[in-house]
């Protein structure tokens, strides 16, 4: 009998063994699935975003639409150029949170559609455009599309692989990095300036064989973002966070609960979560913090051409520091991207906060110097990638990714609103030491550097705990 009842029970064990090899199995099959259509999205945020950061490439360039408006404007200088690229930023990050909004609605290939569409709209008119005030009007709405979907791709790409999301996202600038440069000579030797002409007007203008090559350009533009734009809503499947977590490629990014994850779909649970996260203190002293973490960077991204001019750097290395600045944004995207994930975001806060403190201070001794000068703008190009990789993934970590476009906008709005005013101070102090640019430019870095120290400062309470909803 007993021998009976051992085979008997022998069987039920291979029956369970063989349901456990075929749950195994269809379990390995849906996972390697999972990953195909992470790795598909990836590709697919890859291609969106260097759609999107062609547009930022374009901003090299500004001082050729300036010599093409000269033409209708003899009094327009080449400062009211600066105004260009930062009030694209400013709408973009204040507008930001709308993308969230958007996808909630729409999903997000019609959100990524519409960006697309209302920037292509945007750069039409700006090819019949014969002022430069129409032309701030313009950047406006391209920075309301940018902040319609810039953050759609990379936020789903992330819910993918919760666990590696500094990977992610230096994988994200990385890439689009590397054809940036590219399109960056190709803008520059096989579009604008084919036979490296310096300008001929006050040392400082091209003339209207060179700068009307600035509608071509828009033309270039806008068949670049149909095509990327159509290549990536075709790659893109959509994730919950919950599959990220059930095939192992998940974290707690939910404060301990993932059931928070069921409950965050109800709309006014959201709404009063999100609530909840923006007026606590945490949030508004980050929102403090990265506000003055960015004149210096600022300050450089808008005036390091016009220095380079006027101080008469070698046209040769400014024709490739918009090359090289990409090259070295790919580098750091390399670093942080292996490193993000392993050092808390405090730490490396603190470090971007000094070095950038300490550029500023040194930078405007640099301006007689073509190395030097070149090299501080690239160090600064370096920071300016290792935050951009690392900070995306603290707010997800912090507040979840059912509100990382959400909350994350509304706190790096800070960026935009210091980029505006950092733009208007500058054009300020450029205009009204005219007769002294050597002066004006010092003081626009002392007062950046003085910024930075307060960032520093602040940045030594910041810290990777989650954000406590129930609170």
């Amino acid at each position: 009998m007993s021998s009976e009842k051992d085979k008997v029970l022998s069987n039920k064990d291979i029956e369970q063994m063989e349901a456990d090899s075929l749950m195994n199995k269809l379990f390995e099959e849906k996972r390697k699935k999972y990953i195909l259509k992470g790795l598909s999205s990836l590709l697919s945020a890859i291609i969106n975003i260097f759609g999107y950061f062609s547009i930022w490439v374009m901003g090299n360039s500004v001082v050729y639409l300036i010599s093409l408006r000269k033409i209708y404007n003899p009094n327009l200088t080449f400062s009211y150029g600066y105004f260009l690229i930062p009030i694209m930023d400013f709408v973009l990050c204040i507008a930001s949170p709308i993308g969230g909004i958007i996808e909630d609605k729409l999903g997000g290939k019609k959100t990524i559609f519409l960006s697309t569409s209302i920037i292509c709209a945007s750069f039409s008119l700006m090819y019949f455009s014969k002022n430069i005030f129409f032309d701030y009007l313009i950047m406006c709405l391209i920075g309301i599309g940018l902040a319609i979907g810039i953050n759609i791709a990379r936020k789903n790409v992330c819910s993918f692989f919760l666990n590696r999301k500094a990977l992610i996202c230096g994988i994200l600038y990385l890439v689009p990095g590397f054809m940036c440069a590219g399109q960056n000579i190709f803008n520059e030797k096989y579009i604008l300036n084919p036979y490296s002409e310096s300008p001929k007007i006050d040392n400082l203008y091209y003339d209207i064989n060179i700068s009307s090559n600035f509608q071509k350009l828009i033309i270039y533009e806008i068949v670049l973002l149909v095509v990327t734009c159509l290549f990536s809503i075709l790659l893109y499947f959509p994730n919950n966070p919950k599959e990220a977590i059930k095939y192992g490629f998940g974290e707690n990014t939910f404060n301990g609960n993932v059931e928070i994850i069921d409950n965050i779909n109800n709309k006014g649970s959201k709404k009063m979560k999100l609530k909840k996260a923006i007026y606590n203190l945490r949030a508004v002293k980050l929102f403090i913090m990265i506000f003055f973490f960015f004149p210096t960077i600022d300050f450089i991204y808008i005036t390091w051409r016009a220095i380079g001019i006027y101080y008469k750097i070698n046209t040769y290395y400014l024709q490739m520091t918009g090359s090289l600045y990409s090259i070295t944004g790919c580098i750091s995207s390399i670093i942080f991207a292996l490193i993000g994930d392993k050092i808390q975001f405090r730490i490396l806060f603190l470090l971007f906060s000094f070095a950038l403190t300490m550029i500023s201070f040194a930078f405007p001794a640099s301006f007689n110097y073509d190395i030097f000068f070149i090299s501080e703008v690239l160090i600064m190009a370096f920071i300016l990638r290792g935050y951009n990789i690392v900070v995306y993934p603290h707010i997800l970590k912090v507040y979840g990714v059912e509100n990382s476009i959400e909350i994350g906008g509304i706190i790096r709005s800070s960026e935009g609103i210091c980029e505006i005013l950092s733009i208007i101070l500058a054009f300020y102090i450029e205009n009204n030491f005219s007769g002294n640019k050597t002066y004006a430019f010092k003081l626009m870095y002392i007062i950046s550097g003085c910024c930075n120290l307060i960032s520093l400062i602040l940045g030594f309470s910041e810290n990777d705990d989650k954000f406590n909803y129930n609170i």
